[in-house]
């Protein structure tokens, strides 16, 4: 058997998530394919049309065309939403296993702080007087603490992607909605026979 092509689609709640999101993502993808037995060709993760915050038969229509051209399709939502993403899911019983929930706890933005190194680069004239929670997921408010680490910088488009690019994949593992995340993701790939 040669090797296949993973196709991967992606929908977040903002473009704020999208900057960061998109490269970690295929990071982490990258990182998967080194388990698959054959391996498979990856291009990127593509990004859908709506954000998850439109109407939710709005979103299930944008995954219904999503599912005929992509093997996954990943659902973004902060926490508060989860329940979202299991409605799509039970409007596609069967292609469930297709949709993956990206949730982190709280905001996408703690999962930029789980790597105090990579936010030093991410601005590297700011003064290092903030403080990252040991635990990013029970920081009260992920956005306040990003800033603070920024430097309340207006640049968020360049300094989220480059934390996506940067953030360390180790220190991302230490945060359970992250492992949750790509527990996941490894499940729907091996049910798609990619790993």
């Amino acid at each position: 058997m040669g090797r296949r092509y993973l196709s991967l689609a992606l929908l977040t709640e903002g473009a704020s998530d999208q900057w960061f999101l998109v490269p970690l993502i295929d990071r982490q993808i990258t990182e998967l394919a080194l388990e698959a037995p054959v391996g498979f060709d990856y291009s990127g993760v593509d990004v859908g049309e709506c954000f998850t915050v439109a109407h939710r038969d709005l979103v299930a229509c944008q995954v219904t065309d999503l599912l005929c051209y992509y093997d996954i399709v990943m659902i973004h939502h902060d926490h508060n939403e989860r329940g979202k993403v299991d409605a799509i899911r039970d409007r596609f019983p069967d292609d469930a296993h297709r949709i993956v929930a990206l949730v982190p706890v709280r905001e996408t933005e703690a999962w930029m702080l789980a790597d105090p190194a990579a936010l030093k680069e991410a601005a590297p004239t700011r003064d290092a007087a903030w403080e990252v929670p040991h635990d990013v997921e029970k920081a009260a408010d992920p956005k306040a603490v990003l800033k603070a680490a920024l430097g309340g910088r207006r640049d968020a488009e360049r300094d989220f992607g480059r934390l996506g690019q940067t953030v360390a994949l180790d220190a991302l593992r230490k945060v359970p909605a992250y492992r949750a995340w790509t527990a996941e993701l490894r499940r729907a790939m091996e049910r798609l026979h990619f790993l």
